[in-house]
């Protein structure tokens, strides 16, 4: 084990929630009497199943409707939640080419850069995002993941903190502060952020984990453990706290903990 780093970014949480509505570059506008139709019904109910079901759906969809805006977001988007990052970059990177403003594609773009662990080529698209939709609190997040990945931990908490003016107490959001604290090596600044996250409603699984790891690395392993073993076997919970241990003899490795490994 050498990285958690499911445990570290969050940003399975931060995808791409506006739908994409039907313009004049959706599929339907372009449409013949004759030809295939969008069966949003379908569309619909994808999102229900699992992710590889819904990557295979989305391609199938792009295959057929190849100028759809929706269709190649959310092809994108479920690459990048299915774990494929570079097709999910080079995906949304080709629509892009035909509807560069779109700012669902945008997004999905950056927070696939991100996955990829290319922050420097989120920033530009997220930023765009931000400048145009000043309520937009999730990128406003997700551009604080991307500096906290070039270590620009004072920009990325400013991020986050735009992000939580918007959208006040939200623990995603504060899950990603905690991270960007013990990714600077200060989990003792991390663990309060992160207690206020776990008790909120609909707090991510990733803001019990990190608040163990923010435990664990000011030595209060017991602890960590404890709150390890609420989500991961018994098993798993004791190797993480033993690669932790490992982090305590060399604090210059914690920011290992936010790349991919």
């Amino acid at each position: 084990m050498s990285r958690l780093p499911a445990a570290l970014l969050a940003l399975s949480t931060l995808a791409a929630c506006a739908t994409t509505g039907e313009g004049a570059g959706g599929a339907e506008a372009a449409l013949t009497a004759d030809a295939p139709r969008v069966d949003r019904e379908a569309r619909q109910r994808i999102g229900r199943e699992d992710m590889l079901t819904q990557m295979a759906f989305w391609a199938a969809e792009y295959q057929t409707f190849p100028n759809d805006i929706e269709a190649a977001q959310k092809f994108s988007e479920a690459l990048r939640r299915g774990g494929r990052t570079d097709r999910a970059v080079q995906m949304a990177a080709e629509a892009l080419g035909r509807f560069p403003d779109d700012p669902q594609l945008l997004t999905t773009y950056g927070l696939a850069q991100i996955a990829s662990a290319r922050p420097q080529e989120a920033l530009r698209p997220l930023a765009l995002v931000a400048r145009a939709e000043p309520h937009n609190w999730r990128v406003r997040s997700a551009l604080g993941a991307a500096l906290d990945q070039l270590g620009r931990y004072t920009e990325a908490r400013r991020a986050y903190q735009e992000a939580l003016a918007i959208q006040p107490d939200d623990p995603r959001v504060l899950t990603n502060m905690g991270v960007s604290h013990i990714m600077a090596g200060e989990p003792q600044d991390a663990e309060p952020i992160l207690r206020q996250a776990i008790a909120l409603p609909n707090a991510p699984p990733e803001a019990r984990q990190n608040l163990a790891i923010s435990l664990a690395l000011q030595g209060r392993f017991d602890e960590a453990e404890q709150i390890e073993r609420i989500d991961l076997p018994p098993a798993q919970a004791a190797a993480n706290i033993q690669y932790l241990r490992g982090l305590l003899s060399d604090p210059r490795r914690w920011g290992d903990l936010g790349r991919p490994g």
